[in-house]
C-alpha cells in the first residue's frame, strides 16, 4: 500500500486562469495510483514593480541588408555600443543593440502612405540678428498656403580686401562737388570750408610777345608822351598780374643834357595802371629803356590788387614812352624792339 508521502512527492501543481479576480474559488487534488494533480486558481494581478533602469537612446547606424551582414556585424559590437539601431531590410525591421544582443523590432517600416498636399511656402519676414546668435526659422499659417520667417544673424566684419580702383573725386566726402570745374583745373583746399575745390591751373601762361613790327619807329616827336606798342591778353580764368620784359630805344634830340626817355607798360589804356617801366638814359644817341616789372604804388602789400587783371577779363597793354626834361624833341627806333607778356597767377593770402 502507497503512502501519503509517496504521493506528496509525486504531486503535479499548476495554475489556472479560471475564477481569477472571485472572492472565493475551489481548488481541486486529484490523487490517482500514480501521481497527484493541484491546480490553483490564479490570484489577483499585483501593483507595478520598480522602475528599472533608463533605455539607451538610440543611435541611428543605417541599412542592413540581411541577416547575413548582421551576423557578420555583431563580433564588431560591445557594450559600448548600446543604443545603435539598423534597418533589416530583408526583414522590414528594426535591431536595437542593446549591449549584448540585438533586440528585433519587427514590421517596422509599414508601406509608402497616400501624397501628401502640396505647400505653396513663401518668405516671410527676414531679421538680422545680433553677431553671434543662432539663425531662426519659422513656419506659419495653415497649409498649402504657408510662410517662412527667417533669422539671419549679423556676420562680423570680413577679411581685407584688395585695394579698390581710383574713384571719381567729385564724389569724396571732403570735395567741394558746388564749385564747377574749368579746364585743367587743380584740387586746392579751401581752409573756411575744410575741402578741396576746383582751382583753375596755377602756373603761368604765356608769354604773348611781339617784336620790331609792332613798334614802328618815330622821330622828331615834339609832344610828351607817345603810345608806340600794344599788345592784347586773351581772358583766364583766374586773376593774375603782368610779368613784362623787353625793351625799346629811343633818343633825345636836346643837347644840353637834361632831357631823357622813359619807357612804360601800362594796363588797359594809355593812362592805366604802370606795370613796368623801363628807365631812359640823358643822353644824345638810342639807348636801350629794359622793361622790369614796376607798379609805382606806395600801397602795395601780399593782398594788395593794384595790376590784377579779373579772371575772365581780356586786357591790351600799352607801351608809352615819356619825355622827361626839357622840351626839344625827341625819337624812338624799333630795331631790336621787343615787349614780352605773362600771365601770373595771383590768389591772396
Amino acid at each position: 500500500m502507497a503512502t501519503v508521502g509517496e504521493y506528496i512527492a509525486t504531486v503535479v501543481m499548476r495554475g489556472v486562469d479560471d475564477g481569477v479576480g472571485l472572492e472565493n474559488t475551489v481548488n481541486s487534488f486529484q490523487v490517482t495510483p500514480r501521481e497527484g494533480l493541484l491546480e490553483l486558481r490564479a490570484g489577483n494581478p499585483g501593483g507595478p514593480g520598480p522602475e528599472g533602469p533608463a533605455a539607451y537612446p538610440w543611435k541611428w547606424r543605417g541599412d542592413i541588408v540581411d541577416r547575413t551582414a548582421l551576423d557578420a556585424l555583431r563580433p564588431t559590437l560591445g557594450i559600448a555600443h548600446r543604443g545603435f539601431a539598423y534597418r533589416l531590410v530583408s526583414e522590414n525591421s528594426v535591431m536595437y543593440w542593446d549591449g549584448e544582443s540585438f533586440y528585433p523590432f519587427v514590421n517596422a517600416f509599414g508601406a509608402e502612405g497616400p501624397a501628401g498636399q502640396p505647400t505653396a511656402l513663401s518668405i516671410g519676414t527676414v531679421t538680422t540678428l545680433a553677431q553671434g546668435a543662432s539663425a531662426t526659422a519659422t513656419v506659419t499659417g495653415a497649409p498649402p498656403n504657408q510662410v517662412l520667417n527667417l533669422g539671419i544673424p549679423r556676420g562680423g566684419p570680413g577679411l581685407q580686401g584688395d585695394p579698390g580702383g581710383p574713384g571719381p573725386i567729385r564724389t569724396a566726402p571732403d570735395y567741394d562737388d558746388s564749385v564747377a570745374p574749368v579746364q585743367d583745373s587743380v584740387p586746392s583746399w579751401n581752409a573756411a570750408t575744410n575741402k578741396w575745390r576746383p582751382l583753375a591751373y596755377p602756373a603761368w601762361r604765356g608769354p604773348w610777345v611781339v617784336g620790331e613790327s609792332a613798334f614802328g619807329t618815330a622821330s622828331n616827336i615834339s609832344g610828351t608822351t607817345a603810345t608806340v606798342a600794344s599788345i592784347s591778353i586773351p581772358a583766364q580764368p583766374f586773376a593774375w598780374r603782368p610779368f613784362v620784359q623787353g625793351g625799346v630805344w629811343s633818343m633825345p634830340n636836346g643837347a644840353d643834357g637834361t632831357q631823357r626817355i622813359d619807357a612804360e607798360v601800362r594796363l588797359g589804356s594809355a593812362t592805366g595802371q604802370i606795370v613796368a617801366i623801363g628807365p631812359g638814359v640823358a643822353l644824345k644817341s638810342y639807348t636801350g629803356c629794359s622793361f622790369r616789372p614796376h607798379f609805382r604804388s606806395g600801397t602795395l602789400d601780399p593782398s594788395s590788387t593794384v595790376g590784377v587783371v579779373a579772371a575772365g577779363a581780356t586786357t591790351t597793354l600799352h607801351v608809352v614812352l615819356t619825355r622827361q626834361g626839357s622840351s626839344s624833341t625827341w625819337s624812338y627806333l624799333n630795331s631790336g624792339a621787343e615787349l614780352s607778356v605773362w600771365a601770373q597767377p595771383f590768389y591772396a593770402p
